[in-house]
């Protein structure tokens, strides 16, 4: 039961955490758009991103396809992911 009550408690966290970091309008790529990223893709909770993907393409793409509904509101902000995508270095 505890173990449930961490799982939430992260995911609250994430889903708050990516709320407020879609929040205003977007201006290209920021430092903060891969960081808003990194409260699950720190190798532990998730998958890392950093050298999974070889284009901002493909992030974006698989970041779409992803049926994980902590990645609901996320997937459906591109500006996000391709600023996160250009944070990891992909083009």
């Amino acid at each position: 039961m505890r173990y449930l009550s961490v799982v939430f408690g992260a995911a609250l966290l994430v889903i708050v955490g990516c709320q407020s970091s879609n929040s205003g309008e977007y201006k290209g790529a920021t430092q903060g758009s891969y960081q808003s990223c990194t409260p699950c893709h720190n190798g532990r909770t998730a998958p890392d991103l950093r050298g999974r993907f070889s284009s901002a393409d493909e992030l974006v793409r698989a970041a779409k396809r992803v049926q994980n509904p902590l990645m609901a509101n996320v997937k459906e902000n591109e500006p996000l992911l391709r600023g996160a995508a250009k944070d990891l270095g992909l083009k």
